[in-house]
């Protein structure tokens, strides 16, 4: 997951190419730490900025709820997809 910065970066060029001003959201439930290139319950995450109207897009929003495991994978081999986990959560506010 992008950062919220370089999302709203790639969300304006491509308003750009479009000649017109498009609305966007942002998921933000993960990106607090950028990506590091796996997608099921990566280490290292962290919650990034807190759901709101505005942020340089028309809103920024926790769209996937924080804690709630991609699949038996990553940091939750054993946490099925779908099933909110403690750990993940505390892993996202903790950016671990």
């Amino acid at each position: 997951m992008s950062t919220t910065s370089s999302s709203i970066t790639y969300a304006n060029s491509i308003n750009a190419s479009l000649g017109y001003t498009a609305g966007f959201v942002i998921d933000t439930s993960r990106n607090g730490n950028g990506s590091n290139g796996e997608w099921c319950n990566p280490a290292g995450r962290k919650l990034g900025p807190t759901p709101r109207t505005g942020g340089g897009a028309d809103m920024l929003l926790w769209i996937k709820t924080p804690g709630v495991s991609d699949g038996k994978c990553g940091v939750a081999p054993t946490v099925p997809a779908g099933q909110f986990s403690p750990d993940l959560a505390v892993r996202l506010i903790n950016g671990t």
